[in-house]
């Protein structure tokens, strides 16, 4: 199980290190640059208002599956809580939300920490409605700041 987390961790600190090299080198005007144009138009600095929302939002859920519980509903709406999660934090700029991405960092890092062998594979729905474990929400972190650091370069 060491390795499992070590395996991880290295995976969310190389992710999240590309993440923050890429967005330091923005110059002001390239914040709000629209990067998605579906139903609702997303800007560099949404995505780092949903990436700091994610990881605290999925933090918090991992917790409570370690603890038996299972917060999300069955017919929660991702696309709704994430849109709904950018507008609450309309009024937070780049520097203040670089601060909650590094501070929801050491949350998730502390959490996994104090992880025990058997708590990695207990799982619960997550807000794609999909059954994941522990494990598989840890990886999905990484895999996801990766994925919008793709679309916004």
């Amino acid at each position: 199980m060491v390795d499992k987390k070590l395996e991880i961790v290295k995976k969310l600190n190389d992710e999240r290190q590309s993440l923050i090299l890429f967005l330091e080198q923005l110059e002001d005007s390239e914040w709000e640059t629209a990067v998605y144009h579906e139903e609702t138009e997303w800007t560099i600095t949404d995505i780092l208002r949903h990436l700091v929302d994610s990881e605290r939002g999925m933090t918090g859920m991992m917790a409570q599956w370690q603890q038996g519980n299972n917060p999300v509903p069955p017919d929660f709406d991702l696309e709704r809580w994430n849109n709904r999660a950018i507008q609450k934090r309309a009024d937070k700029g780049p520097e203040e939300l670089l601060a909650d991405l590094r501070a929801n960092r050491i949350d998730l890092l502390s959490f996994i920490d104090a992880l025990r062998d058997d708590d990695w594979e207990k799982q619960g729905r997550h807000g794609s409605l999909r059954i994941m474990s522990i494990e598989e929400v840890c990886h999905l972190i990484a895999d996801h700041e990766l994925s919008h650091l793709h679309v916004m370069k």
